[in-house]
């Protein structure tokens, strides 16, 4: 199978299991009472985002793509911390943490395309020629015929 399907089987099986958990702390408050739509929500962002991120490393695709994941990603887990607020996380600790994810996902975004730039100019490629350059050769192909 290939990696695009792994991808959305694992995020359809994420929405499902977080599904599960949500109605079984519903219908079963004894087992699942300390289990709230806030923990769901931030399990579930966590784990869509680290999928985002990873397909981002082994996906063999255009670098303005490979950024876009790491996008998705770091705004699923700012997602995740968000969720956590008020649950786990103290409110004055929600801005830090978010700053550190952003920033690790910036820094794994210029891992991720290895440092390149997501547009590369035409005349910054090897063997390209001006304007001036290619009439000057078609010029001379039309002496010669």
């Amino acid at each position: 199978m290939k990696k695009k399907v792994f991808f959305k089987v694992g995020v359809a099986l994420i929405f499902v299991a977080a599904a599960v958990v949500w109605l079984l702390s519903v219908l079963m408050p004894e087992k699942f009472g300390n289990i709230d739509l806030g923990w769901v929500i931030a399990v579930a962002c966590g784990l869509l985002g680290a999928m985002f991120i990873l397909r981002a490393f082994l996906d063999k695709t255009l670098t303005f793509v490979k950024k876009f994941y790491v996008l998705c990603g770091a705004a699923l887990l700012v997602a995740a911390v968000l969720a956590l607020v008020g649950t786990l996380i103290e409110s004055k600790l929600a801005l830090p943490i978010i700053a550190i994810v952003i920033t690790v996902c910036a820094l794994l975004s210029v891992l991720a395309v290895g440092g390149k730039k997501w547009d590369t100019a035409d005349n910054e490629k090897v063997g390209y020629k001006t304007y001036r350059e290619r009439k000057a050769e078609e010029e001379k192909a039309n002496e010669k015929k």
